[in-house]
């Protein structure tokens, strides 16, 4: 590996060819818009996998995602795995590369044109002649130079007439300022709603975003799958700023306030609604039994896959017959990991995130299958177990940090973070935190 900062080259999937340097917090790679390296890849978690600098070298620690995460084709564990140049990671559709921050930088590039014409090799000829050229006997200039040198002075100094009395003309125009590309108006507010219904069943999908940067979607499916489905979250500001840039394609504003047409079956509905506040402008239109325009189902298609990423509704897509199946296949992952959760320390984490995503895709079914009580059940007995273990090996490594003995607190650390692998959990950046401190109290030889 390069002395220089490691980076994450991403040579397939969605950001191909994009490259990440991987920082002292590490980066973090999902759906999630809280991620450092943010995939719209529904093959991933919301956080999937952590890459981390240890001592120079990144090292990469699957966070219990639902499809794993592979280095070099072998699936990873709750173990993080150090990574070398050239080793090829997966997850979901993207696949990444490690590489030195400079590893194929390319060089400065100076145009031929530009090198032809140094100002060193520039040379000007006045015509003035040197004292052993031809015409020049013994250092006297010939006749005629004299003549030359006369109409020169004559040329020289009728143009400084013309400078000095018409100076302003021939002063420079001042260079133009290149215009600045105005930032997007700010959203302050958002509402959208479909609707598709017959003389039979209702669906109603609306997304809705107010000013404070809280957004809410609600989801009914009635009577055919009998979901009832609402979702909060508070916006992080770079949530706000994408869901922004999504609304700020200029050909949604050209669209007409209103489309009506006549439905294709009798007794049928299909409608679509859309109302932006930016800044101090308001846009709305809505269409009724007409075809989408192509400008707006670009625009609602981005809306509808942002709400699934950002409050992890991925599960209205699948039948209740579906999320019923891929519930069960989650509590098998989960009971797997559980009756292996003394063999390695994330398995304990391994399998409350499965039985977390098991219980998630019950949420909008009804009625409930006959096992859904037993899940919640092992849900709440694997949280509490993971609770009392970690407590458990924080007091160990505490223990070892008050009595200075790095070399046990920095092993009694490295157990908690593997014990709780995301991230984002505070258990995880509390451990993470002061395994940082005490290398560093190592590398220095610090009390």
């Amino acid at each position: 590996m390069s002395k220089s900062t490691p980076c994450i080259k991403v040579t397939k999937g969605p950001l191909a060819g994009q490259r990440f340097e991987v920082p002292p917090a590490g980066l973090r790679m999902g759906r999630s818009s809280s991620c450092e390296v943010t995939v719209q890849d529904p093959a991933l978690s919301r956080n999937h996998c952590l890459f981390e600098l240890r001592d120079g070298s990144v090292w990469v620690t699957d966070l219990a995602s639902a499809n794993g995460t592979t280095v070099n084709g072998a699936l990873l564990g709750a173990d993080s795995v150090e990574l070398k140049a050239g080793d090829v990671v997966e997850a979901g559709e993207t696949t990444l590369t490690v590489a030195a921050a400079d590893e194929g930088a390319p060089a400065a590039v100076v145009p031929a044109a530009q090198a032809a014409q140094s100002p060193a090799e520039t040379k000007v000829d006045l015509g003035l002649g040197r004292k052993d050229e031809p015409g020049r006997a013994g250092g006297k200039p010939a006749p005629m130079r004299f003549v030359i040198w006369a109409v020169a002075l004559l040329v020289v100094a009728g143009a400084a007439v013309v400078i000095l009395s018409d100076g302003a003309r021939l002063k420079p125009e001042p260079a133009a300022q290149p215009l600045q590309a105005k930032p997007p108006a700010r959203l302050l507010a958002l509402s959208f709603e479909k609707v598709e219904a017959d003389k039979e069943s209702v669906y109603r999908y609306a997304l809705s975003m107010d000013q404070a940067g809280v957004m809410t979607v609600e989801i009914d499916d009635v009577p055919k799958e009998n979901r009832h489905v609402r979702k909060t979250s508070q916006l992080p500001s770079n949530a706000v700023e994408r869901l922004t840039a999504i609304l700020s394609a200029p050909e949604l504003y050209k669209l007409s306030p209103e489309y009506t047409g006549v439905p294709l079956v009798a007794g049928t509905l299909k409608s679509f609604s859309l109302k932006v506040v930016r800044g101090d402008k308001v846009f709305s239109t809505s269409i009724e039994n007409a075809p989408e325009p192509n400008e707006f189902r670009a625009v609602r298609e981005q809306l509808e896959t942002f709400s699934k990423n950002e409050l992890g509704i991925w599960a209205i897509q699948f039948s209740a017959e579906k999320l019923v199946e891929m519930s069960a296949e989650l509590r098998r992952e989960g009971d797997a990991k559980w009756e292996e959760r003394d063999v390695q320390y994330g398995n304990i984490a391994a399998a409350l995130a499965a039985y977390n995503e098991a219980v998630f895709y019950l949420d909008t079914v009804n009625p409930k299958p006959e096992t859904y009580g037993a899940l919640v059940n092992r849900q709440k007995e694997v949280e509490a177990e993971l609770d009392k273990r970690y407590r458990d090996q924080r007091f160990r490594a505490d223990r070892a940090i008050n009595l200075a003995d790095w070399r046990t607190a920095e092993q009694e650390l490295r157990v908690l973070c593997q014990m709780v692998p995301d991230a984002k959990d505070p258990r995880h950046s509390e451990a993470a935190g002061k395994l940082l401190d005490v290398e560093n109290r190592m590398k220095k030889g610090l009390k």
